[in-house]
């Protein structure tokens, strides 16, 4: 593990200070940009700089704060994957958000190989009965978004191709001209697939 950090000299020509309140003692600690952590004088608990936001982009994260440590902050991000992300893939989104609510490290997102123009209204009134009042938009994908894992809804789709991501296929059937009740019940089985990735993911 370093001792300061070794990213900032690509961005800081002369490093900044700030001032930093000790969560074990509450005593002032000054800490310069180019500092990963210091030792606060007064009573020697480690403070780190911006630990968990620095985790996300800089490529000497794992090496700088050890692979256990940086497993647990780095942002998780799962792309919901189907043709038109006027249904199925934005009832996942939505129902992994809500699931995740107390889990800032993952993130969620859905994309549509040909995006539809709107979400599907009875995807919507679906939600709403689940409490959520979702106001996504069916967005293309792109093979340049970066996704940890892609989750595709059903065998239409063509597992997409982006670099490091592990591609998981539901078999989700497809909402097209489906009736609410279909809806209702495609929720409730997403509802389920997503709890257990979630779970698979802790």
């Amino acid at each position: 593990m370093f001792d300061s950090c070794p990213g900032a000299a690509q961005f800081t020509r002369t490093p900044t200070l700030k001032i930093k309140r000790c969560p074990e003692c509450g005593e002032y600690v000054e800490i310069f940009s180019t500092d990963l952590k210091v030792k606060c004088d007064h009573c020697g608990f480690i403070i780190y700089n911006d630990l968990e936001s620095c985790i996300q982009w800089c490529k000497y994260a794992k090496e700088c704060v050890g692979e256990e440590l940086y497993d647990k902050l780095k942002r998780k991000r799962v792309l919901f994957l189907c043709v038109g992300n006027a249904s199925r893939s934005q009832i996942a989104e939505a129902l992994a958000r809500r699931l995740s609510s107390d889990r800032p490290n993952v993130q969620f997102t859905s994309a549509g190989t040909q995006p539809a123009n709107k979400v599907e209204p009875k995807a919507i009134e679906v939600l709403g009965e689940e409490g959520i009042s979702w106001r996504g938009k069916p967005k293309m994908f792109s093979d340049k978004e970066p996704a940890d894992i892609v989750v595709t809804m059903g065998c239409e789709v063509e597992c997409p191709a982006i670099p490091g991501a592990k591609i998981i296929a539901w078999d989700i059937p497809d909402l097209k001209g489906k009736d609410i009740k279909e809806y209702r019940r495609v929720l409730s089985i997403l509802k389920r697939k997503a709890s257990q990735l979630l779970r698979r993911m802790e």
